[in-house]
C-alpha cells in the first residue's frame, strides 16, 4: 500500500465518510461484525484541546486527545511526529474514513534497542469529542524487550486509535484497550521476525478491537489475547494471523471473560495466502460466561489459500466448570458462590502468566485497578 501524508489523508477521509458503510456486509463469520456502530454516531471531531500537563516518565510516550504531549528518555527510541500513515491499513471503512478525516498529529515511534517496557500511552478526554490517536510504529530488527501500547477513552468521548508499521525484531507487543466511551481500536503491523502479541480488551460502553499480524518469509507470531467483560460493557475483538510468505508460523489463543451483563465476542483468525506455502496456523477460542445476562461466543476460524501447508488446526472450548471438577472444588471448602470468582481468577492468571516480567506489572495493575471486578 502507498502511504499518505496527513493532509492527503484528512482530504480522503472526509471524502469517503458518506460513502463507505461502516463495514462489509455479508452471513460469514469473518465478515460479520458485532460491533454496535450507531454508538458511535453525533460526536464531532475534535478540533483543538486546551493543553494539559501530565507526568511523563522513563520509557513513556503519552498522546493526549491526539497529540503528542511528551516522551521520557528511552534508550534508543526515536519520537516525533509522523509524515505518512495508512501503509500497513486501507481506509476502507466508514469508522477509517472518519479516523483519518479527524487526524490532528500522528506519532511516529521508532524502537532500535533494548526497551523494558516501553510505554505509548493514547488517552482521550474531551466529552462529546471524536478524538483520533494514530502511531506509526518502527520496531528495528535490532529491538529487543517489551512495548505496551494502551489505549484508554474517557466516558462521553469517542476515540479511535491506530496502530501501524513494522516489527522487524522479536519484541512483545502488548495491546491493551480500555473503553469508557465508544472505542474502536485497529493495530496492523507485518511481522519480519518473531513477533510475541499479548492483547488485552477491557470495558466500555462499546470496545472495538481490529489486530492483523502479516508474517514475512519465516516469521513467527505467538497471540495469547484476553477479553474481560463486566458491567454492561459490550467487546469485539478480532485478530487475524496472516501468513503472505513462505514457511510462515501463526499462533493465537483467545481466553474470554463475559461478567454482570456484558456481551463479549473473539475471533482468532489464521490465514495461509496462495504466497504462505509451507506455512502453519492454529487458532483458539476460549470462553467463560459468569453472569445470567452475560453473552460470549468465540468463532475460531482458518482459511486456507493453498494445498501445500504443514498445518492448519482450530478449536474452541467452554470453560465453565463441569459436575466433576466442581465437585472436587466444593470438597476441598470451595464455596458455590465462589466459584465463579475462582475461575474468572484462573483465566486472569493464564493471561498474565504469558507475558514477560517486563509487562506483567503494567498489565496487573491496569486489570487490578477498582471498579475493573
Amino acid at each position: 500500500m502507498e502511504a499518505m501524508d496527513v493532509k492527503s489523508a484528512r482530504s480522503l477521509g472526509a471524502e469517503l465518510v458518506g460513502k463507505l458503510p461502516w463495514q462489509e456486509i455479508a452471513d460469514s463469520p469473518t465478515i460479520r461484525y458485532y460491533t454496535d456502530w450507531s454508538r458511535f454516531e453525533g460526536f464531532k471531531r475534535l478540533e483543538a484541546a486546551p493543553r494539559v500537563e501530565l507526568p511523563v516518565s522513563g520509557c513513556e510516550v503519552v498522546v493526549y486527545n491526539g497529540v503528542l504531549l511528551g516522551a521520557g528518555r528511552c534508550g534508543r527510541v526515536e519520537v516525533g511526529v509522523a509524515d505518512d500513515v495508512f501503509k500497513e491499513i486501507q481506509i476502507n471503512s466508514k469508522i477509517l474514513a472518519l479516523h483519518a478525516a479527524a487526524l490532528r498529529e500522528p506519532v511516529s515511534v521508532r524502537v532500535r534497542g533494548s526497551v523494558g517496557p516501553l510505554v505509548v500511552k493514547l488517552l482521550a478526554s474531551e466529552r462529546g469529542a471524536h478524538v483520533a490517536s494514530h502511531v506509526v510504529l518502527d520496531i528495528d530488527s535490532a529491538a529487543s524487550g517489551s512495548v505496551v501500547i494502551y489505549v484508554e477513552a474517557g466516558e462521553g468521548v469517542m476515540h479511535t486509535a491506530v496502530v501501524e508499521g513494522v516489527a522487524g525484531g522479536g519484541v512483545e507487543y502488548v495491546l491493551v484497550s480500555r473503553g469508557g466511551g465508544p472505542q474502536y481500536v485497529h493495530s496492523a503491523l507485518s511481522v519480519r521476525s518473531a513477533l510475541y502479541a499479548r492483547p488485552l480488551v477491557m470495558g466500555g460502553v462499546m470496545n472495538s478491537v481490529r489486530e492483523e499480524y502479516v508474517t514475512g518469509e519465516g516469521a513467527s507470531v505467538e497471540v495469547v489475547g484476553l477479553e474481560l467483560g463486566t458491567g454492561a460493557s459490550r467487546l469485539d475483538h478480532v485478530v487475524s494471523v496472516i501468513n503472505d510468505a513462505p514457511r510462515g508460523r501463526g499462533r493465537a489463543r483467545l481466553y474470554a471473560v463475559a461478567a454482570d451483563k456484558s456481551f463479549v465476542t473473539q475471533r482468532a483468525v489464521g490465514r495461509i495466502t496462495k504466497r504462505g506455502v509451507g506455512s502453519d496456523s492454529a487458532v483458539e477460542g476460549v470462553v467463560y460466561i459468569a453472569g445470567e445476562g452475560a453473552v460470549a461466543n468465540t468463532q475460531p476460524i482458518i482459511l486456507v489459500e493453498t494445498g501445500e501447508v504443514e498445518g492448519a488446526r482450530h478449536s474452541a472450548a467452554d470453560a465453565a466448570l463441569d459436575e466433576e471438577r466442581e465437585y472436587y472444588l466444593r470438597a476441598r471448602g470451595v464455596r458455590r458462590e465462589d466459584l465463579p470468582k475462582l475461575l474468572i481468577a484462573s483465566l486472569i492468571d493464564q493471561y498474565l502468566s504469558s507475558l514477560s516480567a517486563q509487562a506483567r506489572g503494567f498489565v496487573e495493575e491496569v486489570v487490578k485497578a477498582p471498579g475493573v471486578l
